[in-house]
């Protein structure tokens, strides 16, 4: 499995990057597309798909290959590491948060959009920048 380990890691920070940006685009969208502005369901639609087909996938394969490379460097035993995990089931549950609302907008117009989900962004992008330094540095 050793022999594996660079194309897992290769597959594990391309999925990371597609699931960063698409998750960094739907905090845009709910910050910046006003829910009762005539194009608002075709974009919100247009973003729905996009997340179940790319980001979405990108979210499995993070999962997937994260996993493994923890199987195959023993790292699950690092304080680091245990930081780093509950970090990502965090953004896990961000991007299932923004996919449902998503859904409710596609589907359903002019709904508000929530100080958290106009916020996930930002938070979404504090939480990958303490996950990669947890990763780089290794504190503990």
């Amino acid at each position: 499995m050793a022999d594996y380990y660079t194309w897992i890691k290769a597959v594990h920070l391309i999925s990371m990057v597609i699931l960063v940006g698409g998750m960094l685009l739907n905090g845009f969208l709910f910050r910046n597309v006003a829910p009762t502005s005539p194009d608002a369901q075709r974009i919100y639609g247009a973003a729905l798909a996009f997340n179940r087909y790319f980001v979405g996938t990108a979210l499995a394969l993070v999962w997937i290959a994260g996993l493994t490379l923890v199987w195959i460097t023993g790292a699950h035993k690092d304080g680091w590491f245990m930081a780093k995990f509950l970090i990502v089931f965090i953004l896990s549950g961000i991007h299932g948060a923004q996919t449902g609302k998503l859904a409710k907008l596609s589907k359903t117009p002019g709904q508000t959009v929530s100080g958290f989900m106009v916020n996930s962004g930002p938070i979404t992008l504090v939480l990958v920048v303490l996950a990669i330094c947890l990763v780089a540095i290794k504190p503990f």
